[in-house]
């Protein structure tokens, strides 16, 4: 049963108690923190055998903290600052995620500075999807690029006359693969509001989504799936900072409805940062003229 606790204040005392009892891994994704402040503590999840991963914003707060930050990659500590390609945005995240357990969330920052706001923190404990979720946005802020950043940041109007909407680029992939279980795929450059379509580039392979989707339907147990789960998401991820921006991974399915008429559409896997509702998760009767006969 999920558990959640809610605090206004005593932030940091709170945050402290729940980081002393990692036992495999810490994950910190927060925009500003002071290292000197939570040296002490990081110190201990490392000697007590944690793996400690952090990422936060490249700003000069936190770069002022360099000595720290040296100190703790030099005991094994993961930490990267990650920079945006603006001045106006950041890397704004408050959360942290304990032994795969138990998430950290909230209004504060883990600074001096929020100690003396009007901050909010949960603790919320044994939410498994909701564990995945963060541990998931974690790694896309440990790989992502800022020149992908702003790439996907950047707009492209749609060229048809009277159409306001966006050109994304989808990694399509065909339904079908060979005995190898290669699979071969097109990015299409689709609009969000027309979904007029063209081909960016063609017959990219890939020799693991096939076998992963199959294995995933096929999962014998909770373990099997969550496991096969995670290598299908980071095999998606690796896609993030493509050289010809990916906006949507999807692949083709075709279905029989009740009359025994076939069916296609492409079903989204995977969206790159900045994209959400801007996509469909369906393209109903669409296979964006992907049919590679394998």
């Amino acid at each position: 049963m999920i558990e959640t606790e809610v605090h206004f204040e005593n932030h940091k005392r709170v945050i402290e108690e729940e980081l002393a009892k990692a036992k495999f891994s810490v994950h910190i994704a927060v925009a500003w923190i002071n290292f000197k402040s939570y040296f002490q503590i990081f110190c201990t999840i490392i000697k007590n055998g944690a793996k400690l991963n952090v990422v936060c914003s490249d700003n000069w707060q936190n770069r002022s903290h360099q000595k720290e930050i040296d100190e703790l990659a030099s005991k094994g500590a993961s930490i990267r600052l990650l920079k945006m390609p603006s001045l106006k945005n950041h890397m704004h995240h408050k959360f942290a995620i304990i032994d795969s357990e138990t998430i950290i969330n909230g209004s504060f920052n883990w600074s001096p500075n929020a100690e003396n706001s009007m901050e909010n923190l949960m603790v919320i404990r044994d939410a498994t999807d909701d564990v995945k979720k963060f541990l998931n946005e974690f790694q896309r802020l440990l790989t992502i690029e800022s020149e992908t950043i702003k790439n996907l940041q950047t707009k492209i109007k749609c060229p048809n006359k009277g159409c306001d909407g966006n050109l994304y680029n989808v990694l399509v992939f065909s339904e079908r693969s060979t005995k190898y279980f290669e699979t071969f795929g097109d990015i299409v450059s689709v609009c969000n509001e027309c979904y007029e379509y063209s081909q960016v580039e063609e017959c990219i392979p890939n020799k693991q989504i096939e076998i992963l989707l199959s294995e995933l339907r096929s999962a014998s147990d909770d373990y099997d799936y969550e496991l096969i789960d995670k290598h299908l998401s980071d095999l998606l991820l690796s896609y993030q900072n493509n050289d010809s921006i990916i906006h949507a991974i999807g692949k083709v399915k075709t279905t029989v409805d009740g009359y025994d008429e076939e069916c296609v559409s492409t079903i989204i896997l995977w969206k790159n940062k900045f994209v959400g509702d801007n996509l469909l998760d369906e393209f109903e009767n669409e296979d964006f003229d992907v049919l590679y006969d394998n």
